[in-house]
């Protein structure tokens, strides 16, 4: 069982998307490589018809759970809530816009196959032409956090924050996790780095959103990348504790 995650906050736009782009890619990956998926939808506090549309789209799927928070507590904290009620042996997240797309899904799990590694991460950076849709200030704060954290763990990784990922359920399970925000990937992917888990990436293009807008405020992510990077040093260089 795969449970596919995927964290929600004022997207009734883009769940449109899904009756022909979302659960018809994953239906055939299902049948493809005969593996059961079930989807997790976090809806974090929206305040639009997330709810109502997600419902209607998804009335006819198998198996899919929908948890709903009282208030936007941001996207780590949808994550971790995502986890919490996942039952699959495995974990794929996904952003609900589909600025990654569903049929990189397959990609994800080709490499899982073949490595058996903890965490299979895509990345929009091993290939030039992922990145033509990412405008270029965010792409330099991107680039500039990604080698400080790639210095810092000593692993070459070049996409420490994309959400799209494929893990192991197994490795949550002595794993606390803090971030409440966007950084919340940075944070797994370095608590499995420094762990001694297995981490590889494959390249998968990114993609600009089509409809609404970007929650991230960046202003807040570099603080917040900022702390955690603090708690990595003091880790891995000092032996302290991510408290």
């Amino acid at each position: 069982m795969i449970s596919l995650i995927i964290p929600l906050f004022n997207e009734e736009d883009n769940i449109h998307l899904y009756r022909e782009e979302l659960f018809p890619v994953v239906k055939k990956i299902s049948e493809k490589y005969n593996l059961g998926f079930e989807y997790i939808f976090v809806d974090d506090g929206s305040s639009d018809n997330t709810r109502g549309i997600l419902e209607n789209v998804s009335y006819d799927l198998e198996h899919w759970k929908l948890i709903s928070h009282d208030r936007n507590r941001g996207l780590g904290a949808a994550i971790k809530t995502g986890i919490e009620n996942s039952s699959g042996d495995c974990i794929i997240c996904l952003d609900a816009d589909l600025t990654f797309r569903p049929e990189n899904i397959e990609d994800l799990l080709l490499k899982f196959f073949k490595t058996n590694a903890d965490c299979i991460s895509g990345s929009p950076y091993l290939e030039k032409e992922h990145i033509m849709d990412v405008e270029p200030h965010r792409l330099f704060l991107s680039k500039s956090i990604n080698l400080i954290y790639r210095i810092l763990l000593g692993k070459r990784i070049t996409s420490i924050s994309p959400i799209f990922r494929l893990y192991k359920k197994s490795v949550f399970r002595d794993m606390e996790l803090k971030s409440n925000n966007f950084e919340i990937n940075a944070e797994i992917l370095s608590k499995l780095i420094i762990n001694g888990k297995t981490v590889e990436e494959i390249p998968v293009p990114l993609y600009k959103r089509r409809y609404g807008y970007s929650k991230i405020n960046v202003k807040k992510e570099i603080i917040n990348n900022i702390i955690l990077i603090g708690k990595i040093v003091k880790v891995k260089y000092f032996h302290g504790s991510w408290s």
